[in-house]
């Protein structure tokens, strides 16, 4: 049995470059459930960011995120001995959707200090044509807050939020100065595989610029060892659970331990 001291390459690549690819986490029935689900879903016509939290509701997404392996996966790849439940959200690039999603990082948009990590599941093949996801290698270790902003109805910048909060700093164009940064991407994912990402690391979405090619993710956010509940804005309100204290461990109340103790 190996040592939980000692570090998986899995878990080596993670705490290096803040991102890992994880293959086949899905299983063909879980996939089919997840892809039915989905389509259900978008049907509401919302914009690109809303939906979400599918998971407090009855069904296909609840059941996946509290009775499937992926808590365990999250904990693996973390080396944690609890993963609890954050939200989970659809991002959903139809064929011809060019707009790239904006560089930014998760962790300002939610009440949690911590490790944190997001599970995105690709339901569809996903490659750099049909809008894979890019990253700043290293980035979540650089310890920069950055503001977080508001998107228009297909992921691309609008303005700033708490733009008078010294918390934060503003997000430097990583795009303008590509050559200054390590950027990482994966050529090609199944549909299945996932990309288990840090909360601090600076990502973005290339655009859809196929005309026929889908390009559905499931994004479920979780909290781990040494996170904490931070509700320190208007910005992560719809997040908040007055169950919990200031400072707690975050786990309990909307936010239940899905694998560990």
């Amino acid at each position: 049995m190996k040592d939980r001291t000692t570090p998986t390459p899995v878990q080596e690549a993670y705490a290096r470059d803040g991102v890992v690819l994880l293959q086949n986490v899905l299983t063909p029935d879980w996939l089919e459930k997840l892809r039915a689900a989905v389509d259900e879903e978008i049907k509401r016509g919302e914009r690109y960011f809303a939906y979400k939290n599918m998971r407090e509701r009855p069904g296909t997404f609840q059941d996946y995120c509290l009775t499937s392996d992926i808590g365990a996966r999250v904990a693996e790849v973390a080396g944690s001995p609890w993963t609890s439940l954050i939200y989970d959200q659809l991002f959903v690039k139809e064929p011809d959707t060019k707009t790239q999603t904006g560089w930014h990082t998760d962790q300002p948009y939610w009440p949690v200090a911590g490790p944190i990590m997001t599970m995105w599941i690709a339901l569809d093949e996903v490659d750099p044509d049909n809008g894979a996801l890019e990253f700043v290698r290293g980035s979540h270790a650089w310890g920069a807050k950055y503001r977080p902003f508001k998107t228009d109805q297909k992921g691309a910048f609008l303005h700033y939020m708490e733009e008078g909060n010294p918390d934060y700093i503003d997000m430097p164009d990583f795009e303008a100065d590509r050559d200054r940064y390590d950027m990482l991407h994966f050529a090609h994912m199944n549909p299945g595989d996932a990309l288990a990402f840090d909360g601090m690391t600076v990502h973005s979405a290339m655009g859809n610029r196929t005309t026929t090619r889908r390009r559905r993710g499931y994004a479920i956010r979780f909290a781990v060892e040494g996170a904490t509940y931070e509700p320190r804005d208007s910005v992560t309100e719809w997040l908040h659970d007055d169950s919990l204290a200031p400072g707690a461990p975050f786990r309990g109340g909307r936010f239940p331990v899905i694998h560990g103790a």
